[in-house]
């Protein structure tokens, strides 16, 4: 048996038929579009490069990795981090805590000796994740990846 479709598009209404099927869509039927407007969580992570980083506390460290721990997302970068080898004792971890929001935006530093990462193209110095927190769930992540040799920044820090 032979399929047959057809297409004809007119005055805003776009008909598809085949095998006896006919389907009628008009853009007057449709629900308007709406443009999403940003959480503050994902506004507050674009606005990183602005923020003014310090590095955290031992007391605060071990509260961050509780929350990283426990949460999903948090164990989502740490697999991320896995994925491209800045999973290893040979790389240094360095928390900060933006100074602002009160501990509820962190980032994690992580740098290698040598270069690294999932690409076969490019090495990265270090990776650098920022987790923006609400109460003990962390609510989304961005991952920046820094190589010195590439001339490609990240977020400025305090001991750079």
């Amino acid at each position: 048996m032979r399929k047959i479709l057809s297409v004809s598009y007119k005055k805003n209404i776009l008909m598809l038929s085949g095998l006896g099927v006919i389907l009628c869509i008009t853009s007057s039927l449709l629900p308007p579009v709406k443009a999403q407007t940003p959480s503050p969580i994902l506004e507050s992570i674009k606005q990183a490069n602005t923020r003014q980083w310090r590095l955290a506390t031992d007391e605060e460290k071990a509260q961050i990795w509780q929350y990283l721990l426990n949460s999903r997302l948090g164990i989502a970068a740490l697999n991320q981090l896995a994925i491209e080898g800045f999973i290893s004792p040979n790389c240094p971890k360095t928390w900060y805590i933006d100074r602002e929001s009160g501990g509820f935006i962190t980032l994690l530093r992580v740098k290698c000796p040598e270069p690294r990462g999932a690409s076969i193209a490019i090495g990265y110095d270090e990776i650098r994740v920022i987790f923006s927190r609400f109460e003990d769930n962390i609510e989304d992540f961005k991952i920046e990846r820094v190589s010195k040799q590439e001339g490609i920044l990240g977020t400025p820090l305090p001991d750079e």
